[in-house]
């Protein structure tokens, strides 16, 4: 099952700064982690509804599978498609980090 906003218990706002910069949303570094989250699920409802194909190329680029979302969209039907499909970017951005992180301690 996926987690809730307040469940990912990020230590710092990085894996959503990380995806704002990659997709050119404009965010503040002082946002806040709510703030952040609700610009990247507003921006990815617009994707969703104006630019399928742009959606599909994002999510190519972060590395998650287009069956994982379709699986997180059916079992949390009471989250709009934008915060879902942002949960599993940022989830797919902290586990980067923390490879990076592993192997960089190596």
């Amino acid at each position: 099952m996926m987690e809730n906003l307040a469940d990912l218990k990020m230590e710092t706002n990085q894996p959503i700064l990380l995806l704002a910069d990659k997709l050119d949303i404009p965010v503040k570094q002082n946002d806040t982690e709510e703030k952040l989250f609700f610009a990247l699920a507003e921006y990815l409802e617009q994707v969703i509804q104006t630019d399928f194909n742009k959606l599909l190329g994002i999510l190519y680029r972060v590395d998650v599978a287009e069956e994982k979302v379709r699986q997180a969209l059916a079992e949390n039907k009471n989250q709009s498609s934008g915060q879902v499909i942002a949960t599993l970017l940022i989830e797919r951005e902290q586990e980067k980090i923390k490879t990076r992180a592993l192997y960089r301690n190596k």
